[in-house]
């Protein structure tokens, strides 16, 4: 707390239609600061925990540059064009320019330089219009920020806002130029921009096995790395770079300031996504998240990339400057750390104090960890799998082949986990929904491709392309390739294209399969195909609620605080569906009390799936919001459980789910299942606990007793340590961990020896 920044900046009157809290008035200061006067990068990283108001401080940000242009136009103009014509400077990533001092407004510099190059270079670069701010979100939250820059700027000081958002968006740069902020996503911004070259970092120890969140010593060899994805590596070396083509809209704009928000979508480096970001031309650059680490210390070097933060975007410089004083010393390389993160990182908790004082008072968070029981079904069951599992891990082990067999292991551990909420899930149960807009394209495919793309479906390295887990709900595209439906449906609402790195094939909701459409097609007799259902009797039988010991702990947890008391009449409708208060007027002027609403989180759409039978079955109104809906039924979605009385549930996929929406109308919280990082968990969480929460919010985390649960855990806890660590929240100085092989014979054996 000693460290933290106390200068504060307010923003003129007249310009927010909501006052800024102590904290953000910091967090602008700070801001300002490092836009004009930084040394290294002009921008930084705003991590502010989840619910402290980020999007609202970048807001304030954004119209104060535009306060500070409007009471100078003159000097500005020939400012802001200064600016412009400088952003093409920062195309060189490895050359670290001479740091200079803030400069007057009306400075020439620029222009001077630019005016003794050649017509060409000249023109060349007027080609690029000189645009604002660009906001680059997950789909999820696009809307979110869209309201967010309406009802937070008062009617006097609106900013000119485009969504920059599906099939029919503008191809215009010059049209963007127009605007004060364009707001877009990462599938977009994957799909436009030319990709920045992967670093070389084939003799370091850096491997595919990190892509599944492994550690490198638990990964494919070098000889499958290449066999399998050479090809692929020259691609993105020679075939996606900015020296292959000029890109789409967004890559032919020069942008005045660039904001990821949910930064930790760029985690990874060697993805697309984040090389995609990296090659954006930006003068001030923003990464906000509250999760900025969420697995490991090589998370920092893709945000110091995309900020241009010298020397450590140098992957050699970051791995000899940070990793490697950490691996010898955690105690004196996290110091280092904390130090290299203090210049462009400003990061505030809850807990932070201020004058001994909380930066916000929320009400209060109480987290049960809620140990369920299972059925005698469900345990014998699960202890069949488990066993199998066991088994099978043991016997890579002997043969020494886990490393090659890593994509068979992760199958295993989802499979055990899966079983811990419903043995359905491990049973292939799928929805209806999957796949039913090709259920005709499918019989129009000749058998040939029908049995490629099974084979596809059916190889025992199927992983994701998207989220790099085995997927649930196994589509495959028509190009061939395989991801979970969730995944690949989330990533069409605002892209056709084909998210498998390199291709360019079109996709539509009517050329993704699934296998039990493909089967259909390729077996000759139809009963045949049928009569292989014959698991339908045993599912029917585990459809029953008290089958399923997790579903049934949720429904009680419901049961018990979410069914208002009373019948609202719709006069106290329509006042409560505008009153974030605790409580409301009756029309009798007497007191009910705001009604209890829950959120229900799950890895699984198919766990959602039958949590959905059970609240039809129980009477209770709900909502869904997972990454196969469009944004406007999200958004819909979203609306009416904030505003309507009577829907006491949201069903909500953590994919779609975790990042950025802000659902303060529930006060309960219920997870489901686990997940390898805790912070996923708390990002789930804080949609409701966040400013403008007036009740105590309630979280039930349940697990499963004598499972792989009570292991993950376990290494929960140990992510925990390694990320407090990062920040200088902890002092033990925790070494980062992820799925080695010693976790990996914890997890199937429970024995840390």
């Amino acid at each position: 707390d000693l460290n933290q920044p106390r200068r504060e900046t307010n923003v003129p009157e007249g310009i927010l239609s909501v006052s800024l809290l102590r904290h953000q008035k910091i967090a602008l200061a700070w801001m300002m600061e490092k836009e004009t006067a930084s040394i290294n990068c002009l921008g930084g990283i705003l991590a502010d925990d989840q619910g402290l108001g980020k999007t609202i401080s970048m807001i304030a940000l954004i119209q104060m540059h535009r306060s500070l242009q409007e009471h100078s136009k003159s000097e500005n103009l020939t400012s802001s064009k200064t600016e412009a014509l400088n952003l093409d400077n920062d195309e060189d990533e490895n050359v670290v320019s001479t740091p200079e001092k803030p400069k007057v407004k009306g400075d020439s510099d620029d222009l001077e330089e630019i005016s003794g190059m050649s017509s060409s270079i000249t023109q060349f670069r007027n080609k690029k219009p000189a645009a604002g701010t660009l906001v680059i979100c997950p789909a999820s939250v696009l809307r979110q920020w869209a309201r967010e820059l309406d009802e937070k700027v008062t009617e006097e000081a609106k900013l000119s806002v485009l969504i920059y958002h599906g099939g029919n968006r503008t191809k215009e740069p010059t049209e963007l130029a127009k605007y004060d902020v364009v707001l877009t996503t990462y599938a977009i911004v994957t799909n436009e921009v030319p990709k920045q070259p992967l670093v070389d970092e084939e003799d370091n120890d850096q491997n595919n096995g990190e892509r599944y969140g492994l550690s490198s010593e638990f990964s494919v060899n070098k000889k499958q790395k290449k066999t399998s994805g050479n090809k692929k590596g020259k691609k993105g070396k020679r075939g996606t770079h900015s020296d292959a083509s000029n890109g789409g809209t967004l890559a032919n704009v020069r942008w005045f300031r660039v904001i990821l928000d949910e930064a930790q979508t760029i985690k990874n480096h060697r993805t697309q996504v984040a090389r995609a970001c990296c090659s954006l031309k930006a003068k001030r650059r923003w990464c906000l998240s509250g999760t900025p680490i969420q697995n490991a210390i090589d998370e920092l070097f893709s945000y110091f990339r995309f900020l241009k933060y010298h020397p450590y975007l140098n992957y050699k410089a970051f791995v000899g400057g940070i990793k490697l004083p950490i691996s010898r010393d955690s105690v004196r390389g996290y110091t280092k750390l904390q130090v290299v993160l203090k210049a462009i990182m400003l990061r505030r908790t809850k807990g932070t104090l201020l004058d001994g004082k909380p930066i916000i008072t929320l009400p209060p968070k109480s987290t049960h960890l809620t140990k369920v029981d299972f059925s005698p079904e469900e345990r014998a069951f699960y202890n069949k799998l488990e066993a199998d599992s066991r088994s099978q891990f043991k016997a890579y082990a002997a043969a020494g082949t886990v490393n090659q067999n890593y994509a068979n292991i992760l199958l295993m551990l989802l499979r055990l986990r899966q079983a811990c909420d419903h043995p359905l899930l491990v049973k292939g149960f799928s929805s209806y929904s999957v796949g039913r807009e090709s259920s005709e394209t499918v019989k129009t495919l000749p058998r040939q491709k029908l049995q490629y793309l099974l084979g596809q479906l059916e190889t025992s390295l199927a992983i994701c392309g998207v989220c790099n887990d085995p997927p649930e709900n196994a589509v495959v595209t028509v190009c061939g390739h395989v991801f979970c439906f969730q995944c690949v449906s989330d990533y069409l609402t605002g892209e056709d294209t084909c998210p498998e790195p390199g291709c360019k094939q079109q996709l539509s909701a009517d050329v993704i399969f699934p296998k039990a459409a493909i089967e259909k097609c390729l077996s000759s007799d139809i009963d045949s195909y049928r009569s292989d259902s014959s698991g339908d009797d045993e599912k029917s039988t585990f459809l029953k609620d008290e089958y399923s010991s997790k579903i049934k702990a949720a429904l009680e947890i419901i049961q018990s605080s979410c069914k208002p008391s009373l019948t609202l009449e719709m006069n106290d409708l329509v006042q409560w569906s505008g009153d974030t208060s605790s409580s409301l007027n009756g029309g009798d002027g007497s007191q009910i009390s705001k009604p209890t609403k829950a959120i229900i989180f799950s890895q699984w759409t198919s766990m959602l799936d039958l949590v959905e039978v059970s609240l039809n079955n129980s009477g209770i109104d709900y909502r869904r919001l997972d990454g196969t809906m469009s944004l406007a039924a999200r958004d819909k979605a979203v609306k009416e459980f904030n505003t309507n009385p009577e829907v006491a549930v949201m069903l909500m996929s953590l994919k779609a789910g975790n990042l950025g929406l802000n659902m303060v109308a529930a006060s309960r919280v219920i997870l489901l299942d686990l997940w390898w990082n805790p912070t996923t968990e708390d990002q789930a969480v804080d949609r409701a606990h966040r400013i403008g929460q007036t009740c105590p919010v309630t979280v039930s985390r349940l697990t499963i007793k004598d499972t792989v649960e009570d292991r993950i855990l376990a290494l929960q806890d140990e992510k925990r340590k390694m990320v407090a660590s990062a920040f200088g929240e902890d002092q033990s100085g925790g070494s980062a961990t992820r799925l080695t092989v010693e976790d990996l014979k914890f997890l199937f054996e429970g024995d840390r020896r």
